[in-house]
């Protein structure tokens, strides 16, 4: 079993290599690879969010979430992405500001998934002894 601080880092250290082999390299085939990468990540910290979600299961459903489940979740990622691939792969400078803001609003709306889940890690159960047990 991994220790603890090594498995809590992985979907952020996916998530980091992938958006500087996005950053670093100027082929498709690495912008591919970094988006795999990247996604790979997302996947994970959602699993974990919502495995670690503290709230009512399917609140979102009940007071009008409209969105399919796995766009919703995807949407910080996916604002991030994009904002990556107009930096890197455009030469236009007007695509910047826009580039910005979009890498903002998913940063924004990342930290207020995690923020608003007050997520827990798991507590291990232990068993109370047998001759204790009544």
């Amino acid at each position: 079993m991994l220790p603890a601080k090594l498995y809590e880092t992985i979907p952020y250290s996916y998530i980091a290599i992938g958006s500087a082999i996005l950053l670093g390299i100027n082929s498709w085939l690495a912008v591919v690879s970094g988006l795999l990468i990247v996604f790979a990540g997302a996947v994970i910290w959602v699993l974990r969010s919502d495995n670690r979600r503290t709230d009512i299961k399917d609140a979102r459903n009940k007071y009008g979430g409209a969105l399919p489940f796995w766009f919703y979740e995807m949407l910080p990622f996916n604002y991030s992405m994009v904002a990556l691939l107009l930096f890197t792969g455009s030469d236009n400078v007007y695509f910047y500001p826009s580039a910005m803001i979009m890498l903002v609003v998913g940063i924004q709306l990342w930290l207020l998934r995690s923020s608003y889940r007050k997520h827990q890690r798991p507590v291990p159960v232990k068993a109370r002894p047998l001759r204790l047990r009544g």
